[in-house]
């Protein structure tokens, strides 16, 4: 399989991740702790849309997301070119953030474990988007410059 389609389907999971997550933090009211301090006060998770939450991205990384999704399904290798580097930022980007929330929140008290799993399929996701949005982008360059070179 391709890396632009492995790269399709590990957002599509990461995706489905989001809404679990964004449900589980707003119903059990884990705001984002990355960059504040604990006597900040949030009014409501429902702020995830721009800080995010405790385990989720803020709303325009996701929505980035599913265009660059979107765009690692054409055909055409430029704007395969396009999704993998934009894949790659995005994944580095998640991975600050995920790495960014505490260990141990003081404003939330997660379940261990349930904390944990978040964190780590999180995480694996957004190195995924790193490592596979890079062999997206350059198989796309391959497949432009063997194009041109017929």
């Amino acid at each position: 399989m391709a890396a632009s389609r492995w790269l399709v389907l590990v957002s599509c999971l990461l995706l489905v991740y989001w809404v679990v997550a964004i449900v589980v933090a707003i119903t059990q009211d884990w705001p984002a702790e990355f960059g504040t301090s604990p006597s900040d006060d949030p009014e409501t998770v429902g702020e995830w849309i721009l800080r995010g939450s405790l385990v989720t991205a803020p709303l325009a990384p996701i929505v980035a997301q599913v265009v660059l999704t979107g765009l690692a399904l054409l055909a055409r290798p430029g704007w395969r070119i396009v999704s993998g580097i934009g894949f790659s930022v995005l994944g580095v980007v998640y991975t600050i953030g995920t790495l960014g929330e505490p260990l141990d929140p003081e404003r939330s008290d997660p379940p261990v474990l349930v904390y944990a799993g978040f964190r780590v399929f999180g995480l694996a996701a957004a190195l995924s988007f790193v490592a596979l949005g890079g062999l997206t982008a350059i198989g796309a360059i391959r497949e432009r410059r063997a194009r041109s070179d017929t």
